[in-house]
């Protein structure tokens, strides 16, 4: 193999690819490297990664690179990146010699790399999807940036380590759990399709988790194929693609009923500000336990009926916490405990400046839901709210 390549050309390919380079695994030596897969007759280079859950193949074709030799080869995926990386500015060759060396030259910098047989590469999935649709990537994006924290990361209940997709008459739900909270997103418009989908799939947290720091921010499509057991989405020069989780999902739906006694209307960013006060006396947010208490204003300067405060109130071994936020309240008044954590993230999902909660009694999860300061509509269908957070809550001890 025989190829010239401008270094910064290479490098934003290279780049996305380590996105599915392996450190962890019997077949280390080969997964955690790339295939360098040249093609004299089409004039491409594909360079290709795989662990053995998740996969990405870069192009790099046309006038961007000069194939002189077709060939493959497997080459450290760190050592090589970091070549490129810090090579000259000019054009890079990388040659492939009969034992299998990998020389890297720009100018007076030269590397040698020892690779290995590219047959010897784990035999990637056949992707060729047996259903097909495309989204805006930005929306794509920012609706698995919004609910990924609610994944589980281990669980012995494989179904809810990925995130759940959910596509009927081409609308997207994708939902995410942990047992201890959930997240629903909804997308009504942006997915197209050559014929109507009432399809489900559940893509594992951490492939997700690299996909959004590559699909980028652009509102152009990103085209995604499905088959039985992967997912494939591509756009620019990038096929990411995926195993699925082959497993039933929960029935998240009914896990969302609720018959709420006290609705609240808070301003998101004052209510989160008062969440990190909260944790401040402590040296791990994450196991901070915090007492809500929604209640009415006793004093009512403005003579507002729904006129209330939340009183958040935390105790350690460290000291206690008092803090209060504004809030117009629905209903009865509602002492209730939390994770301080699994709230904050749930409120620092939403966009919005305003939210609707909903509360039914202390041992009931809280929802959280949109609000339309137009409409002024508290009673919002929450099977087809734009998103829904749900926390459970905690038992407090006095």
């Amino acid at each position: 193999m025989n190829i010239i390549c401008e270094k910064n050309i290479l490098n934003k390919a290279v780049t996305p690819a380590l996105s599915a380079i392996s450190n962890k695994n019997a077949f280390q030596a080969v997964i955690s490297g790339f295939l360098l897969t040249a093609d004299k007759d089409n004039g491409t280079l594909v360079i290709s990664s795989y662990d053995l859950e998740k996969g990405v193949k870069v192009t790099v074709s046309g006038d961007d690179i000069q194939i002189n030799e077709s060939g493959q080869i497997i080459v450290n995926a760190e050592k090589f990146s970091s070549i490129v990386k810090n090579m000259p500015d000019g054009n890079i060759s990388v040659n492939v010699d009969s034992n299998l060396t990998v020389n890297i030259k720009n100018g007076r910098s030269e590397f040698a790399l020892q690779g290995l047989d590219g047959s010897t590469f784990p035999q990637m999935p056949e992707l060729k999807g047996e259903k097909n649709f495309t989204l805006p990537r930005k929306t794509l994006k920012n609706m698995i940036t919004s609910i990924i924290f609610s994944v589980a990361g281990n669980s012995s209940r494989p179904s809810i380590t990925g995130a759940f997709f959910e596509i009927n008459n081409n609308q997207l739900n994708i939902v995410g759990t942990d047992g201890s909270r959930m997240a629903v997103r909804r997308c009504f418009e942006g997915l197209t399709s050559s014929e109507e989908l009432n399809i489900s799939f559940i893509i594992p947290q951490k492939s997700l988790s690299e996909l959004v720091k590559l699909i980028g921010d652009e509102n152009e499509p990103a085209a995604i194929e499905l088959t039985k057991k992967h997912i494939m989405f591509s756009f620019d020069n990038i096929v990411f693609f995926s195993r699925l989780i082959e497993n039933e999902y929960i029935d998240y739906k009914r896990a969302i009923k609720t018959d709420p006694k006290t609705t609240v209307i808070i301003n998101t960013k004052n209510f989160m500000n008062s969440l990190e006060r909260a944790a401040v006396l402590t040296e791990d947010k994450q196991k901070t336990l915090i007492s809500l208490n929604f209640k009415k204003e006793e004093i009512n300067i403005e003579n507002k009926d729904e006129a209330g405060i939340v009183q958040i109130n935390a105790v350690n071994s460290l000291g206690k916490v008092h803090d209060e936020c504004d809030m117009d309240i629905y209903g009865d008044d509602l002492v209730i405990g939390f994770n301080q954590w699994f709230l904050y993230e749930a409120f620092r999902a939403v966009k919005e400046e305003k939210v609707l909660v909903k509360l039914e009694n202390a041992t009931k999860s809280l929802v959280i839901l949109p609000y339309d300061d137009e409409t002024k509509n508290i009673n919002i269908d929450i099977y087809n709210s734009k998103f829904l957070y749900l926390v459970l809550p905690v038992r407090m001890h006095n």
